[in-house]
């Protein structure tokens, strides 16, 4: 298995566009009737390409993937600026996937995440997930805790 830092290129996008619906598709049975989309969440994942290349290119990005010959798991985060503490970089995860087979290899992905990010010298990481989902027992053992509750609700279709 190889786990590896790379920059978001058209191929990597491809191959991560299966693996993003299949995450936003189990997201949707985890959360079911919990989210502001309260159980309608049947739609095609249309990720804005043209701002996750923007984020790539500006050194804001991290993009890890894990392969074993092909595609199995990715893991993207994003460094910002703390606007509540001016000298404090924090970062976000934005989306991790690794196909259910290959889950025993999440603790090392979020790891070199961590590891990524220490490089880039972020003091927070925070990682939006569901409490019923795949990540978070793993974020618990890693030393992740519960800091704010994320409320939704949807205003209506547009």
């Amino acid at each position: 298995m190889i786990i590896a830092q790379e920059i978001l290129t058209e191929t990597l996008i491809a191959e991560m566009l299966p693996l993003g619906q299949a995450c936003f598709d189990e997201s949707t049975l985890i959360k079911k009737d919990t989210c502001a989309y309260y159980g309608e969440r049947s739609f095609a994942v249309e990720p804005d390409v043209e701002r996750y290349k923007a984020l790539c290119k500006s050194g804001r990005m991290v993009l890890l993937t894990l392969r074993k010959e092909t595609l199995k798991g990715y893991l993207i985060g994003f460094t910002y600026q703390s606007l509540h503490h001016r000298k404090i970089l924090c970062a976000s995860v934005d989306s991790i996937y690794i196909q259910p087979e290959y889950r025993s290899y999440t603790a090392v992905l979020c790891e070199k995440f961590e590891q990524a990010m220490d490089d880039l010298y972020v003091e927070i990481i925070g990682w939006p997930t569901h409490i019923d989902g795949p990540v978070y027992q793993v974020l618990k053992a890693r030393g992740y805790v519960g800091d704010d509750v994320i409320m939704e609700k949807r205003l209506g279709p547009r």
